[in-house]
């Protein structure tokens, strides 16, 4: 695995008008393979992305199948997935800063070796619908 990603934790707070907030917490950078998983079936749609009418507006799509050998929870964010070179993998290149898109945990599970060891983890991430999101460091 020769790719890095950074791994932020969820923290709630509450504002001073009693809202529940959540921030971002930068937790640790972890060793990972990244690939593109295209599970629409036979239809080919630029970029992921879709333009609908009514209540399903527009939509931006990316799934990612992501290795490692740490367990992610779904109370975990990954972003700034880096290839061996340093250079940033997953960007939003629609804006003006391109920051590196920011992934939701969907699912993690163990894969196992032959001999029934774990051999590594393989965790589904889903491009989050709200990328601006309150990301602190510790």
């Amino acid at each position: 695995m020769n790719m890095t990603a950074d791994i932020y934790s969820q923290k709630n707070t509450q504002s001073q008008s009693g809202a529940m907030t959540r921030q971002w917490l930068y937790e640790k950078t972890i060793t990972c393979k990244a690939m593109v998983v295209k599970d629409d079936g036979g239809k080919a749609i630029s970029d992921d992305k879709q333009y609908k009418t009514g209540n399903q507006g527009y939509q931006e799509n990316l799934h990612v199948k992501l290795q490692s050998s740490v367990k992610l929870s779904k109370r975990f964010r990954v972003m700034g997935i880096k290839a061996s070179d340093g250079s940033p993998v997953f960007v939003e290149s629609d804006k003006y800063d391109q920051q590196s898109t920011v992934f939701d945990v969907v699912s993690s599970h163990a894969v196992l070796d032959p001999f029934g060891k774990v051999a590594y983890y393989e965790t589904n991430l889903r491009r989050a619908q709200v990328q601006n999101n309150d990301i602190a460091s510790v």
